[in-house]
């Protein structure tokens, strides 16, 4: 019988040697002639595919992750990165959890991430009540196989996969594990470059806020969301009052430095979970998810006010008109947009400066100072 690591190395070096011919295809009829590999084989192929084929991260994560459960036969498990400057990770993938389960959060210097950084292997580590997260099928994840998601030295990550009970892990789990960790993390990296390269393409240059490209994208998605969890959405409209004066008068260098300051302060009003863009021009835009619309009523008036009390570049008072269109009706999603930036005109009809909000059964709209 083949060992573990031979079985590992085997793999590995044939999925190199597929890349260069460039195809997956003659990779899986040389496993097929390698006695022993079986289901190991396939498993390190899944994940070798993925790197070859997928460049959205959340497949990679999701495959990756499920992938690793099956060896161990673990009831959920859940993949971490690593958060920048924060001293923590965060999970971004999981399966057999909860919504909102407890840990989306793990502090790289308190257990369990401590201890998986300190060995520097796998491990299995006993979960305590304030860092278990709920389980689908009831009561809370007791153990974690805690498996490091490493590339070149670097720790990128990390699987948790969680375990009924306490017990040992083979060792040719334990590299298989390892195996699977190290092609996620060079997946990651792929889809990690990739994104930048398509967030660039999404962001405004001048503001570094996203795009109206990208805010369609968010809006499609946060439709979805709000469908599947029966929650209230709104969208807010946000127009700077006269600035084609200001660029007339003061140029445009002087009228950009406005619109990058503007959205500074949006981005200092709003919740982090809002979805801020620069629309075109002097309209910004807000997706603001679980919002009533109270809630964006009184968000959208904080931004009028901000805006106000602001002293622009060179010395410039200036004022914004927001028009707000909110709904809990899932029928009426798609007409959000619309409606708000028909509040949007509204107010600046109605002698700008001033928050209008849409009423979403067609009575006339009402305007707030």
């Amino acid at each position: 019988m083949v060992s573990g690591l031979l079985v590992l190395a085997l793999i590995l070096l044939t999925v190199v040697v597929v890349r260069l011919r460039g195809t997956t295809r003659e990779l899986e009829a040389a496993l097929a002639e390698r006695s022993g590999t079986g289901d190991r084989a396939s498993l390190l192929l899944k994940v070798a595919e993925a790197v070859n084929s997928s460049l959205a991260i959340n497949e990679v994560l999701n495959l990756a992750l499920t992938q690793a459960g099956r060896l161990v036969g673990a009831v959920a498990g859940a993949i971490y990165l690593n958060a920048p400057g924060k001293g923590e990770m965060r999970r971004q993938a999981d399966y057999n959890l909860t919504h909102n389960a407890r840990g989306a959060g793990r502090k790289l210097d308190e257990d369990p991430m401590r201890s998986m950084i300190t060995e520097a292997r796998v491990l299995v580590i006993k979960l305590d009540d304030a860092s278990a997260p709920g389980l689908v099928q009831g009561g809370k994840a007791k153990y974690a196989l805690m498996v490091p998601v490493q590339r070149q030295g670097q720790l990128m990550g990390a699987l948790e996969l969680y375990l009924p009970e306490m017990r040992e892990i083979k060792d040719s789990q334990t590299e298989l594990l390892l195996g699977v960790a190290g092609q996620a993390a060079m997946a990651i990296s792929h889809a990690q470059l990739y994104q930048a390269q398509e967030e660039n393409a999404l962001t405004d240059e001048l503001t570094k806020l996203p795009n109206r490209r990208y805010m369609a994208q968010r809006f499609l998605q946060e439709m979805q969301r709000a469908r599947r969890y029966k929650k209230g959405l709104a969208f807010v409209m946000m127009d700077l009052d006269h600035f084609k004066q200001v660029n007339d008068t003061y140029g445009h260098l002087q009228g950009d430095q406005v619109l990058a300051e503007l959205a500074k302060i949006i981005i200092a009003a709003k919740r982090e979970s809002d979805v801020a863009a620069r629309y075109g021009g002097e309209e910004f835009a807000l997706i603001l998810h679980e919002t009533s619309a109270e809630g964006a009523q009184i968000l959208a008036g904080r931004i009028r006010a901000a805006v106000e009390e602001a002293t622009f570049a060179g010395g410039l008072k200036l004022t914004i008109s927001i028009g707000v269109a909110a709904t809990d009706d899932e029928a009426q999603f798609t007409s959000l947009m619309e409606k708000a930036d028909e509040a949007l005109y509204e107010a600046k009809e109605g002698g700008r400066n001033r928050v209008v909000m849409a009423d979403m059964k067609a009575v006339p709209v009402t305007a707030t100072e």
